[in-house]
């Protein structure tokens, strides 16, 4: 179960050999998911070392930190979950075996970039999206990570979303993600999805998370923080150009406070 990579004519690698039958992105655009290619314990190995190579090309780089995107459907989400992990080894059946992969990964980053420039995403209650769905052990899984990386490392933040779509009837989900989670983690907690400025201010004031990540708002107001300053309405994206090339829908929204407007 991956987002397909067509380079050089090859098959996607996942956990397992499962079809998502979604569509992901490429650059040629939209395309059906294919069937990928279970990963070997030589490519997990493989891997590894490359998120550990490209945390060390970042610090060379210049960057401050970097961000494990471990959440919303890609690889490590895919470890974590039932319906798109059914290994039968370390990596898979129990709720430590799927994590291992993503804690492997972050002791390996440790190695090049100071812990505390790391940061790790997650988006628990992710249901019925890519092929995904949850069942009685995904929430407790996520349980799992989040004490533990509260309890055995100090990351610079826990990034974790809402769900991304309406979950209240949804068996085994958890509807109030930085509700349950804030008393969990001891560290710097970051929550995402549909927040206004209102809804924002409103999960930092309560105590829910310390703080807010504006996703698509950030694309179609490229000056978000002065409007949310200025009290000036924000613009909404377009989604229809979401994951399209040119500059439509990237470039093109316009600035209305002095923030980005030129001098």
């Amino acid at each position: 179960m991956s987002h397909p990579d067509f380079h050089n004519g090859e098959l996607p690698v996942a956990p397992s050999a499962i079809n998502p039958n979604s569509k992901s992105f490429t650059p040629e655009g939209f395309k059906d998911t294919v069937t990928p290619r279970e990963m070997t314990l030589e490519d997990i190995k493989i891997t590894i070392n490359d998120f550990k190579q490209a945390a060390k090309n970042a610090v060379e780089a210049g960057f401050d930190g970097v961000e494990i995107h471990s959440s919303n459907g890609y690889l490590f989400h895919q470890f974590f979950n039932g319906t798109s992990n059914h290994r039968k080894d370390q990596y898979g059946g129990s709720i430590e075996n799927r994590a291992r992969f993503f804690f492997e990964v972050l002791d390996a980053m440790k190695q090049v970039i100071p812990q505390e420039n790391i940061g790790a995403r997650f988006n628990p209650s992710l249901h019925n999206i890519f092929g995904m769905t949850m069942d009685k052990d995904t929430i407790p899984t996520f349980d799992y990570i989040i004490k533990r990386l509260s309890k055995e490392y100090n990351l610079a933040y826990l990034h974790l979303s809402e769900p991304f779509n309406d979950v209240s009837n949804v068996e085994f989900a958890e509807p109030h993600i930085a509700k349950r989670y804030r008393p969990m983690y001891d560290g710097t907690l970051m929550i995402n999805a549909g927040f206004d400025k209102d809804s924002g201010n409103k999960v930092i004031e309560n105590g829910d998370a310390d703080l807010v990540s504006y996703a698509t708002l950030y694309i179609s107001n490229p000056d978000l923080v002065g409007r949310f300053r200025e009290n000036v309405a924000t613009a909404q994206p377009d989604k229809a150009t979401f994951y399209t090339p040119g500059p439509e829908g990237y470039t093109t929204y316009e600035a209305k406070t002095r923030d980005l407007i030129p001098k």
